[in-house]
């Protein structure tokens, strides 16, 4: 679905993605972790062309992603970050519905698609599709930003961090209803970025580390713990099960 073939991401002398290669199958939800600085939000955009690589090639869908319209690409992928920008003056159905009236799509579509949406992401049309923004939780504003990110059906989600501002309860519900979407969506490819391990773990069925723009290690969760491929890659699981067992710890 998604290939990067050698990809760099080059700023003056400096390579904010360095020589990557990896390849996304349909249908996997990717996890990207790695600090500020790792270069994982400079590959998430590179994926939908809201940067252009440097170097290397990428493909989507078997195409080289040079030789397609950035705009028509776009249609095909849904992006939600964490600072959900829904429309204040626009109702939750207005702001769902906001590129399928783009696209030119009919009322009784819209008004479908819409519905099904909110089913999806557990607020009921009936509830939510007349409220405000302002009128909404933290966690709910989230789940309308999933929801607007699906509207036109896109083949790919990215996820720069949507869950990164909000409280611990509400991302574990968030994380769960996310897992559960992609579930009931099985031919969607999520790729989502974090800096938390063990939301990257929690929700990829593989995790990518990066640092300093390259890939320290990208398999599966259960894999990364049993034989980590690098030192940082170690760090990062000893802290999170020190984290853990800090947690469980009686007061």
């Amino acid at each position: 679905m998604i290939q990067f073939d050698h990809v760099s991401k080059i700023y003056g002398q400096r390579a904010v993605v360095d020589d990557i290669s990896f390849k996304v199958n349909k249908g996997e939800f990717i996890t990207i972790l790695g600090t500020s600085g790792s270069g994982k939000t400079t590959t998430l955009k590179m994926i939908n062309r809201l940067l252009e690589p440097s170097k290397g090639k990428i493909s989507f869908a078997g195409q080289d992603l040079s030789n397609l319209d950035p705009i028509e690409h776009r249609r095909h992928i849904g992006y939600v970050v964490q600072e959900i920008g829904l429309f204040p003056h626009l109702t939750v159905k207005d702001n769902i519905a906001t590129v399928p009236k783009l696209l030119k799509w009919d009322k009784e579509k819209i008004d479908q698609r819409v519905e099904e949406l909110l089913n999806l992401v557990q607020l009921p049309a009936q509830e939510f599709a007349h409220r405000y923004p302002a009128q909404l939780s933290g966690g709910q504003q989230q789940r309308i930003g999933v929801a607007r990110a699906l509207a036109a059906d896109p083949e790919v989600l990215l996820f720069d961090e949507p869950f990164g501002a909000i409280d611990l309860l509400t991302r574990n519900d968030l994380q769960e209803g996310l897992l559960k979407i992609h579930q009931d969506l099985s031919s969607k490819t999520f790729v989502f970025i974090t800096h938390d391990i063990n939301e990257a773990f929690k929700l990829g069925s593989r995790v990518m580390i990066m640092d300093q723009g390259k890939i320290l290690q990208f398999d599966q969760p259960q894999a990364i713990l049993e034989a980590p491929a690098h030192p940082l890659v170690e760090k990062l699981i000893a802290t999170a099960r020190a984290q853990e067992l800090g947690r469980r710890a009686p007061e």
